[in-house]
């Protein structure tokens, strides 16, 4: 309806009004939507993975317990260089009272000796010698009773004991 064909409205007919456009969208945003949406999936699986392996007793509110028994095994004599390197540490007057804790200190000090006397850095015995009272030093303050207080001479003993038995190509 219009009045004399001039496409001008007369009626109470509403006029019609274009919506907006409606975007489109393009593959690039799709993309992007679903790569964010997986990292935050992933992201969410890996927390609950480390969540899964923690270890749960290491926070256990309980009190910590240990449980130490005689054992009935009659201590093994040691055999080889240790054997050699025992008895020579016997003959300078250096026991260990039978007990393997110590026995097994001594070891691990001879052991060290040669690989402070050893290329690619070796040490004089005189710094080796410091270093053997120094982690007797260290052993005493961390509650490890020896049963005797090594003196210079005794640790120069060690060093030479431990250079005989394990290291002989080691400097003197």
């Amino acid at each position: 309806m219009t009045v004399e064909g001039r496409d001008v409205p007369t009626g109470s007919a509403p006029r019609h009004v274009p919506r907006g456009l409606r975007r489109r969208q393009t593959p690039a945003g799709v993309l992007v939507a679903a790569a964010a949406f997986a990292a935050a999936a992933l992201a969410g699986l890996i927390s609950v993975g480390v969540y899964l392996s923690r270890d749960k007793s290491a926070t256990s509110p309980g009190p910590q317990t240990v449980t130490i028994s005689a054992s009935s095994a009659a201590i093994a004599p040691a055999d080889g260089a240790d054997a050699q390197f025992l008895s020579m540490l016997d003959s300078y007057g250096i026991k260990d009272n039978g007990k393997a804790a110590i026995r097994q200190r001594f070891m691990e000090l001879g052991h060290h000796t040669c690989f402070l006397l050893l290329p690619p850095r070796p040490q004089s015995l005189e710094l080796t010698v410091n270093n053997i009272l120094s982690a007797q030093d260290q052993d005493t303050a961390a509650g490890n009773r020896w049963p005797m207080r090594f003196t210079r001479d005794d640790a120069e003993h060690l060093a030479q004991s431990a250079v005989t038995a394990y290291c002989p190509s080691a400097q003197k």
